[in-house]
């Protein structure tokens, strides 16, 4: 009985294609018909050669699924349309795996048959979904950018036109500033100045964010402060003057701010003392020495016979130069140092910034405060208080071609150039820098306004106003910028630096109007000023 269910006498299952016939082994000893099955089937089992093409697996859950789906309709829910092709040859048997077995009985010829078949329905499937979705059929990609983008539709065109016409408007009704002009500014692509016209050595030139130690004159001269010396360069001769160099004083204090007069033939410099020095330039002679601070003087502007001087102890002071009692006006709106202060040009309004993060606009009416000091000197406050920066506010300047408008930038916390309406006190914009705003330039020919920059990045920066795009930026100095003054032509601006360092940049060119009179003034024998720097 055992020999009839020995491996010997066992018959291949003919009828399973994946077991093949089985050869006889030799006998081991005595085997139990349970042993003799499991060897069989192992020996059987390791004799098969499964086609690269699948596995059983695949062949057992295509199967399944074969006659689990017979009755469904095979359409694709995310094809429109389907060839006929398909409807049949998705689960036809040709797409089942390719075994040995059969391999073997056709002469081992590799069975290219399904390649084709997966590559004509792959060529089907793209043709229908190209027809279907309306594609071009160039075996192109769908994704690819050498075409142009497809034009908005009907249905969406009146948003766009309404979308471009609202940006227009906007612009044109920005605070009464047309758009233009500034538009044609910005649209003007010209190179940024990489190298300044001329490169000034200034040593000693003070490294302190709140001090102003540059200004130019009306008279084409730039008085520098170095040291505990004022220096003043005549652009046109390049010669050098210094003011108080012959005093032999070892204590004489540094020097914190220069101003010059608004015809050019005073210059007023503020000490680290608390004093105010008004020096006659022509004849190199100091004319007269006001005290009352009680600390520095790292700003001052002037008005006419009216010179105004910050104070580090937040006081503001109107000086008539012409009077003995020069001080005839004390303004109280800081509580911290009063590094930014300047005078509109018509005098109705006096702009400060200080160190207590505060724009303040003042009413440029003398005397006309009922409320005194003890004494006796009219008091005045501000006409309106903006909180809006969150750093020292140095960098001010006021529009020449729109007298309502102000600009403020902040320090390195901040960050930030605001731009205020003076007749009603709101801010009008806002722009965002990404380095300390060290002063603020307005040109005066062109819709365009200008700022020097601090740490970290120490550039000089042009924007478009009032669309305020960026038009270039350069890097301008090794060290931070601290201040700047603009050339009277309105072309050239003068930087200075912790580097020690005095640089002049052609920014804007002349106004051709100018130019034109210019040139004709010179025919007729005048002195013309066409070259700011010679």
């Amino acid at each position: 009985m055992l020999s009839d269910t020995g491996a010997n006498n066992l018959p291949a299952d003919v009828s399973n294609p994946f077991l093949s016939k089985l050869t006889s082994s030799p006998k081991k000893g005595r085997v139990s018909p349970a042993e003799e099955s499991i060897a069989t089937l192992r020996e059987g089992m390791g004799r098969m050669d499964i086609s690269s093409r699948g596995s059983s697996l695949d062949y057992l859950h295509m199967e399944r699924k074969d006659s689990k789906e017979t009755n469904r309709r095979e359409l694709d829910r995310f094809v429109p349309s389907r060839p006929a092709s398909l409807h049949h040859s998705s689960h036809s048997s040709t797409t089942l795996p390719t075994l040995a077995l059969d391999s073997h009985s056709h002469g081992n010829t590799p069975d290219t048959s399904m390649d084709r078949s997966n590559s004509t329905l792959a060529d089907q499937t793209t043709s229908s979904l190209s027809a279907t979705l309306g594609l071009p059929q160039n075996n192109r990609r769908i994704l690819s950018f050498r075409s142009a983008p497809p034009l908005a539709s009907h249905a969406t065109s009146h948003l766009d036109a309404q979308r471009n016409y609202l940006m227009h408007s906007s612009a044109a009704a920005n605070r009464g500033t047309g758009s233009n002009v500034a538009g044609k500014e910005g649209s003007k692509k010209r190179a940024p100045p990489y190298v300044p016209e001329r490169v000034l050595d200034a040593p000693g030139f003070e490294d302190d964010y709140y001090l102003n130690l540059i200004d130019w004159s009306c008279a084409n001269r730039v008085a520098i402060g170095l040291g505990d010396t004022g220096y003043v360069w005549d652009a046109e001769s390049g010669t050098v003057n210094a003011l108080g160099g012959g005093e032999e004083s070892e204590d004489r204090p540094k020097v914190t701010a220069v101003s010059w007069s608004d015809d050019g033939a005073f210059l007023a410099i503020g000490t680290d003392a608390g004093e105010v020095e008004i020096w006659d330039v022509e004849e190199g002679k100091k004319m007269r020495t006001m005290g009352g601070h009680a600390a520095r003087i790292p700003s001052m502007s002037w008005h006419g016979h009216v010179l105004s001087s910050g104070c580090r102890d937040g006081s503001i002071y109107h000086h008539d130069v012409r009077v003995s009692r020069h001080k005839v006006m004390e303004l109280v709106g800081h509580n911290a140092e009063v590094c930014g202060l300047t005078w509109r040009s018509d005098g109705q309004f006096l702009a400060s910034g200080g160190n207590d993060n505060v724009v303040n606009c003042w009413d440029g009416r003398i005397g006309a405060s009922v409320l005194q000091t003890g004494e006796g000197v009219p008091r005045g406050v501000s006409k309106w208080t903006k909180r809006n920066h969150t750093a020292a506010v140095k960098a001010l300047a006021w529009c020449p071609w729109q007298s309502s408008l102000l600009a403020s930038g902040g320090g390195t916390a901040d960050k930030h150039i605001h731009f205020w309406s003076t007749s009603t006190g709101a801010r009008t914009s806002s722009l965002a820098t990404t380095t300390q705003v060290t002063s603020l330039v307005f040109s005066p020919n062109s819709k365009e306004i200008l700022g020097t920059h601090g740490y970290p990045d120490n550039t000089i920066t042009l924007w478009n106003y009032p669309n305020l795009e960026k038009i270039w930026e350069i890097p301008a100095h090794d060290s931070r910028i601290i201040c700047s003054s603009l050339s009277p032509d309105g072309t050239t601006l003068c930087t200075g630096a912790g580097d020690e360092n005095l640089k002049f940049w052609k920014v804007w060119e002349v106004k051709q109007a100018k130019k034109e009179r210019d040139d004709a003034y010179d025919g007729m024998g005048g002195r013309s000023k066409k070259s700011v720097i010679r």
